[in-house]
């Protein structure tokens, strides 16, 4: 089965107005993506999602520029293709994490096309499922205190046994953000996490985190910057709080350094952010090999990378923990056939049974999408700030709020 054509395109899908607003993001309260397509000589049609990291016209030009690596060449032979993009790339200097991001659509549409035409979900092509649901985390994004200590109030009365916020921020706004959701979530079982983003030095980290303890902390992810191993095993080593690793471990080459250095308690993983989806299972059997329970990342995506996502989470054992998912609920709409996917038990969500990724490619909704990214995000000169990790850095640290013109 041949690949006759590779298509990519951007899209923005709104979110549910809300009282308060990511700091995250800029511009309109929307999810943008890149959907792939991938075509092939019997007919499938597989399908992708790639995230908006760098910009969704450097997503899309990746993507489209596969082309003609991949026309031509046989749709099963999934891991060659992925290691000649690879190569191609790379030889290029086009740096790993770029590529990742953008080949990641690809990599879930190939398996797609894989699945649909065995006849099963693909979690069955990944050799059947440890579970058919996966345990979703509730995401408060940082807002007043009151806000926080509400919202976490609320998850708990709707099921969430895991809450998630930002920090990294200003240190005591931090600390207050922490208790208000303590405040809200009464129940000791309910463990509270934080994601600093490398925000801290060894000695700040330390400091905060140890001033955390207090409020029943499930684990506390990236504090320190994500090539600074030595720092990562200096906090753990000095911290009663669990230690999450999320950039330090993006790909498996990655993940190696981290397991030899034995500098945190778990991992987050992402087929789009990582090595591919094959990549992340993978680095899922390294961690359960050292014994490393594996966390989710699945921050603002649509239907078809959620899709991948149950899939992987599916097939791996020791993604025993739950998923960063629960912003998804705030979907107005999805790219997909009958609109996004639903939480049919809070606070669970199950993991797609039709043939391939268990979701298919609403045409007419893609085309809707394209138009309202084209109006809303590209024109108005959004494009580069909506859903930008590095964005969250600038108010995180002072000289990047220089650089970037103290915004």
């Amino acid at each position: 089965m041949k690949i006759t054509d590779i298509k990519a395109t951007p899209v923005a899908v709104p979110l549910k107005p809300s009282e308060t607003k990511s700091k995250m993001r800029k511009g309109p309260n929307a999810v943008i993506a890149v959907i792939v397509q991938v075509f092939t000589d019997e007919g499938y049609m597989g399908i992708g999602e790639t995230p908006a990291v760098l910009g969704l016209d450097l997503s899309s030009a990746i993507v489209n520029s596969a082309r003609q690596v991949l026309v031509g060449q046989d749709c099963e032979n999934i891991n060659l293709l992925m290691k000649m993009l690879y190569v191609q790339y790379n030889a290029n200097h086009l740096h790993m994490h770029v590529a990742n991001w953008a080949f990641s659509g690809i990599e879930l549409a190939l398996w797609d096309v894989l699945a649909q035409r065995a006849g099963m979900p693909l979690y069955q092509v990944w050799g059947g499922a440890f579970r058919n649901k996966v345990e979703i985390i509730g995401v408060i994004e940082r807002q007043e205190s009151a806000g926080m200590e509400r919202m976490a109030r609320q998850m708990v009365k709707e099921g969430y046994r895991t809450l998630y916020t930002k920090i990294g921020m200003d240190p005591e706004d931090d600390i207050r953000a922490v208790a208000a959701m303590r405040t809200g979530a009464q129940d000791p079982a309910v463990k509270i996490c934080g994601d600093a983003n490398q925000a801290w030095s060894t000695g700040e980290a330390i400091s905060i985190i140890n001033r955390m303890e207090q409020y029943g902390i499930g684990w506390i992810e990236q504090p320190v910057m994500m090539y600074n191993l030595d720092a990562l095993k200096h906090v753990r080593n000095h911290v009663n709080v669990p230690i999450l690793g999320h950039e330090s471990n993006w790909t498996m080459y990655d993940l190696v350094n981290v397991i030899k250095k034995d500098c945190v308690d778990y991992v987050k993983l992402d087929g789009r952010f990582d090595a591919g989806y094959n990549g992340v299972r993978i680095s899922a059997g390294m961690a359960e090999a050292a014994g490393i329970q594996c966390v989710h990342h699945s921050f603002f995506q649509l239907g078809i990378a959620l899709a991948g996502s149950l899939h992987v989470m599916a097939s791996c054992p020791n993604f025993s923990m739950a998923s960063s998912m629960s912003e998804y609920r705030s979907m107005l709409d999805d790219v997909i056939v009958g609109g996004p996917l639903q939480m049919t038990h809070s606070p669970y969500m199950e993991v797609p049974q039709g043939p391939g990724i268990g979701v298919s490619l609403d045409e007419e909704r893609l085309q809707i999408y394209y138009e309202y990214y084209i109006k809303e995000i590209l024109e108005p000169g959004y494009e580069r700030e909506t859903e930008n990790p590095y964005y969250t850095a600038m108010y995180m640290r002072p000289y990047l709020k220089a650089m970037y013109g103290g915004k």
